[in-house]
């Protein structure tokens, strides 16, 4: 702190005399007076963004990111190819529509913005991409042995070409220029293959180029999940051969399974093997231009040390792009690349804008939602492999156009045991008309505490008849306010003790994206007169939610209350189609009875055809209810951003 003046502007040996600083160090150094400070934030990630703002004038494709929109599509000529090994792994190991996103990539267009629905393999695509990307070749070079669309000039005369063939092959007349410069470590001199723990990089002798990858995330523990899926099982190279590429993880907060690869580890190996004394910053970029992938956050990727490299990065892949602001995503761009993924889903959390002024200006919108907006392709991922097909049929048609579709076997892989009660299906709404919303005193968040007693009586009759399902890693409860959240841990501590973490994992809404988990119980909260929604209404909530479930999703609210607004309505008339909507009152305990779940039971229904069993709904007393048509509301606008969500204010890397 200057507390003798100010800074002149971009004069740092000018300092100009401030009597409003001046009266504060004065204050200071009198007796018992006392100077409190606090930090508010960072301003790295600000500064990297306007940076990045600043400087899109001086990329390549400028003129696309400000139209959205390609004028003069690639040329097909520039288009990259694979070989016929790997281009046969890929067609045998990915789904049609992960192959259409790898080939359209392989055209060369500057910018391919890769729609990943829930369970639909986003991470295995990006895996193929990088195999692909980093062994392919152009297609107008040679393959085979013969050259493709290579122009030829004039023949030379006999004795022009004697002379071209001497600068060409030295050794016929000399010694060869590389017996003077051998390898070292065993390679060939291009790859460096020594620091790896793991299988180290092999590099066929025919591949003369190398394309470098700058692997991007909003998060650290989106970065982390990539990175560890390389280690654990590693990429193809030309000829359908599993290795483990030069990767380097840069950044704070690297998770404990990626340490091996972090800059921080990697330095600390080089000093060990006798490079003490070296420049660290100069022992980092090293590390950099060795790497053939280079993992950052979105932030981190604008940081001095990427200044120093020998040459920038030729493609960019950027995952969660639709959860991170324009600006931080135009950031790793500025490091010269050619080829720009995008690869997220705009329905699924968008990026944390605490400003209200922010978002009403634009800012919270994702440059991958700019794009889809004004027209830009995106390529759908569209078969899901996590869902039963009763949980992925309600987001297929809202969010999805009906696009999504069940890998081979799916039903088979999620069905359970709890399913032969109707209320432990794979899609039910319990419709708790009785509860109401409070809000604690001085919080912008809201409790609904007939929820919460309903939840617990839930869990335990399911943990009690199933007991595989008392695990964390096995059950999840959501709600998208944090005094819902807390209330819940605070009832199960009571039951559980120490334990409580263990035996069940209770979460936000925005701190369970990309999670997966057998059974997800789902607590709206929302319960009033006013049937106002408020924070609850932001779709792309409800859809992370109920798409973390892999064989049953659970949802407990006010059916009267949600139907105000279009989605929550649709919600609610969907599971009442299904059969799995069911009206639920006090005592919770008379409803989860043993003989009430009889009455549930489909192994009495076995007889009968599937139909007649979704019209049984109405002949179960105090259990289903009818639901009216859905008419589209709007929430309470200043609800947003107020504290009822899991806001995230950063990941702490700067």
């Amino acid at each position: 702190m200057h507390l003798t003046g100010q800074l002149m502007p971009m004069l740092t040996d000018k300092v100009e005399s401030s009597p409003r600083l001046l009266n504060m160090r004065s204050l200071i150094s009198e007796g018992g007076k006392s100077l409190y400070i606090m930090k508010l934030c960072s301003l790295s990630t600000i500064s990297r963004e306007y940076v990045a703002v600043h400087n899109i004038g001086s990329l390549p494709f400028k003129d696309i990111i400000l139209a959205a929109g390609e004028k003069n599509p690639t040329p097909s000529d520039q288009a990259w190819k694979i070989s016929k090994p790997l281009g046969d792994y890929i067609k045998s190991n990915l789904n049609e529509s992960q192959q259409e996103a790898i080939n359209v990539g392989l055209s060369r267009k500057p910018f391919v913005l890769i729609q990943g629905p829930p369970g639909t393999g986003k991470t295995q695509t990006i895996l193929g991409l990088l195999s692909a990307i980093l062994h392919a070749i152009p297609a107008r070079v040679h393959s085979k042995g013969r050259l493709r669309g290579v122009k030829c000039g004039p023949e030379l005369p006999i004795n022009e070409k004697y002379i071209h063939w001497g600068h060409a092959s030295p050794w016929l007349s000399n010694i060869n220029p590389r017996d003077e410069n051998l390898p070292t470590d065993g390679d060939d001199g291009f790859y460096p293959t020594t620091g790896n723990e793991l299988k180290p990089e092999v590099v066929n002798s025919c591949r003369k180029y190398r394309v470098r990858v700058l692997v991007c995330a909003p998060s650290n523990s989106a970065l982390d999940e990539i990175v560890l899926r390389i280690l654990n099982a590693g990429i193809r190279d030309e000829d359908d051969h599993v290795y483990n590429p030069k990767i380097v993880r840069i950044g704070l907060k690297a998770h404990h399974s990626v340490q091996s690869v972090s800059m921080d580890h990697l330095v600390q190996q080089k000093h060990s093997h006798g490079v003490a004394g070296t420049d660290a910053d100069n022992i980092r970029a090293a590390l950099l231009d060795e790497a053939a992938i280079v993992f950052s956050t979105l932030s981190f990727s604008g940081s001095t040390i990427f200044s120093k490299l020998n040459h920038g990065f030729d493609v960019v892949i950027i995952d969660e792009a639709a959860q991170a602001v324009e600006p931080a995503t135009l950031v790793p761009l500025a490091n010269g690349c050619k080829q720009v993924f995008l690869v997220g889903d705009p329905v699924q959390l968008p990026a944390t804008v605490i400003s209200p002024v922010a978002n009403k200006f634009g800012y919270g919108m994702s440059l991958f939602q700019r794009f889809q907006k004004a027209g830009y392709p995106v390529l759908m991922l569209k078969e899901q492999y996590r869902m039963h097909p009763e949980i992925r049929s309600f987001p297929s048609r809202e969010f999805y156009n009906e696009e999504l579709q069940d890998g081979p076997d799916v039903k088979i892989q999620t069905q359970r045991a709890w399913h032969e009660f109707r209320c432990f299906g794979p899609f039910c709404f319990f419709d708790i008309h009785e509860g109401e919303e409070s809000q604690p005193s001085g919080s912008g968040s809201r409790v609904n505490i007939d929820e919460v007693e309903f939840i617990v009586s839930m869990y335990l009759k399911l943990v009690t008849r199933y007991p595989e399902l008392k695990s964390s890693s096995r059950l999840a409860i959501i709600s998208p306010y944090n005094y819902q959240v807390k209330l819940l841990k605070d009832r199960f501590k009571q039951i559980f003790k120490e334990e409580a973490k263990e035996v069940v994992d209770i979460i936000t809404v925005d701190g369970c994206q990309g999670r997966e988990k057998d059974v997800v119980i789902f607590s709206c909260v929302r319960a009033s007169k006013s049937k106002s929604i408020g924070f609850l209404s932001d779709f792309r909530r409800m859809n992370v939610a109920i798409t973390r479930a892999r064989s049953s999703v659970l949802v407990v609210g006010s059916a009267s209350t949600l139907k105000n607004d279009e989605h929550w309505g649709n919600l609610v008339e969907a599971a009442t189609k299904s059969g799995g909507l069911f009206k639920v009152s006090k005592p919770y305990g008379s409803f989860l009875s043993d003989e009430n779940l009889e009455t549930m039971s489909l192994k009495k229904d076995e007889h009968q055809p599937d139909e007649t069993m979704m019209n049984e709904v109405d002949t179960i007393p105090s259990v289903y209810g009818n639901s009216g048509d859905a008419e589209p509301g709007q929430g309470d606008d200043n609800d947003y951003g107020d504290g009822d969500g899991d806001m995230a204010f950063g990941d702490g890397e700067d």
